[in-house]
């Protein structure tokens, strides 16, 4: 299935790494079609502006891991500030098992999404935008960061 996923990673070239999980030793999540996907879809890139614009997915914040702390004293901790890059992504894993995932912060199945586009549009200007901001509000995020079951 595709998804589109929204990645808190310090730059682009870490999404690869993020997704297929090519230079450590996790398994691969899936497959990354593509980077920065808002540039070809005008609804995903206005659902991303209200995001942003509403404060709740800025463009840049803390990882998770920084924000909970250096796990020790011999990793360095992460950059101040990653950036928001969504994605395009081929995999089996389900919804859930992305927001388990502690640099997604937002998952949109593909298929879910073309039907909202192709719903929308018949509409132009300020209702296509209104359109887009009231799915931008129902779309589910990650608030806050997760908590391991261990903790």
């Amino acid at each position: 299935m595709r998804l589109f996923v929204a990645l808190r990673l310090p730059n682009d070239s870490h999404a690869k790494n993020a997704i297929e999980g090519v230079h450590t030793n996790e398994n691969a999540r899936g497959e990354l079609v593509d980077l920065n996907i808002t540039r070809f879809h005008p609804a995903l890139r206005n659902i991303n502006e209200y995001l942003r614009d509403s404060g709740a997915l800025p463009e840049f914040r803390k990882p998770e891991r920084a924000r909970r702390g250096r796990p020790s004293s011999k990793q360095p901790l992460e950059a101040d500030n990653c950036r928001l890059f969504w994605c395009e992504v081929e995999t089996d894993l389900a919804l859930e098992d992305w927001y388990a995932m502690p640099e997604v912060e937002a998952v949109i199945a593909r298929e879910e999404f073309n039907k909202f586009v192709l719903s929308i549009r018949c509409k132009s200007g300020a209702a296509y935008i209104a359109a887009c901001e009231d799915y931008a509000r129902k779309l589910p995020l990650r608030t806050e960061p997760r908590r391991s079951k261990a903790a």
